[in-house]
């Protein structure tokens, strides 16, 4: 018998293979036969990053660049078993795009392409 949050889902295993997901209450396992493996919480998850880069007036700046995330509830099983390490798998991706990006804009032009950014981050 475990517990499970209202803002968290629970992965069940049987046999070490993938049985189901357990919600908020009380819940219940055969303990030789399933195993809980892991907790992901659907809260609003905030990631700060901060991009060291050149524009193209050869201004070095430091950018910092805040996402927010969640898991959806109808992706809890690739959330879990497909992403190794999702704050540094997002970390990864802003990287790529701000290096991609900045260097293309003069400083005072990074300023007024916030918005822009900002959507090649998100797609």
């Amino acid at each position: 018998c475990f517990t499970v949050s209202t803002s968290d889902v629970a992965i069940i295993e049987k046999w070490g293979r993938y049985s189901r997901t357990a919600h908020a209450g009380c819940n219940f396992i055969c303990c030789p036969v399933e195993q809980m493996v892991g907790k992901l919480s659907f809260r609003v998850q905030q990631l700060d990053v901060r991009v060291e880069t050149k524009t193209l007036d050869n201004v070095f700046l430091t950018a910092v660049v805040s996402v927010q995330y969640q898991v959806l509830r109808e992706k809890v099983y690739d959330a879990y078993y497909a992403l190794t390490n999702p704050r540094q798998q997002i970390t990864a991706h802003i990287y790529d795009v701000m290096r991609s990006e900045l260097p293309t804009l003069e400083l005072d032009a990074v300023f007024e392409a916030k918005e822009a950014l900002a959507l090649a981050v998100k797609n």
